[in-house]
């Protein structure tokens, strides 16, 4: 009876947790500035203050571009269609994107993991991905 207590419990947490991530997603989802044209509108979520600018590095050919972060991690950055690299300034990991032609790219990054990062879209289920 004890063990079957427990693992009620248990699972009881794993839902609620669940749904307090994904409720949380979802809210970071809302305050994603979306433009019209070709780039990247995003949120970056880090522990603490997030940096003062992302790094993001075209595929091709290496060109690196700075785009300022707000005070809340929100970006814009107008960029042509094709592959890109993001990071953040002191921090190896990277989330590699692909900006489509004719819109602008919706997404939010998770930095707060240790080794990883989580990529949400910014539309549709707040459902993250691991990326290197």
């Amino acid at each position: 009876m004890k063990l079957l207590t427990i693992g009620l419990l248990a699972g009881i947490a794993v839902v609620l947790l669940t749904a307090a991530l994904l409720i949380g997603y979802r809210q970071d989802q809302q305050v994603i500035y979306r433009f019209a044209g070709t780039g990247i509108a995003g949120k970056i979520d880090v522990f603490g203050t997030p940096p003062d600018d992302v790094l993001i590095e075209a595929s091709g050919s290496g060109t690196v571009t700075r785009a300022s972060l707000e005070s809340n991690g929100t970006f814009v950055a107008r960029l042509d269609p094709g592959s890109y690299r993001l990071k953040l300034p002191h921090d190896s990991r990277s989330a590699p994107v692909i900006v489509p032609s004719g819109e602008c790219l919706d997404l939010v990054l998770d930095f707060r993991l240790p080794g990883v990062v989580l990529e949400i879209p910014g539309e549709d289920w707040p459902v993250p991905k691991t990326v290197t």
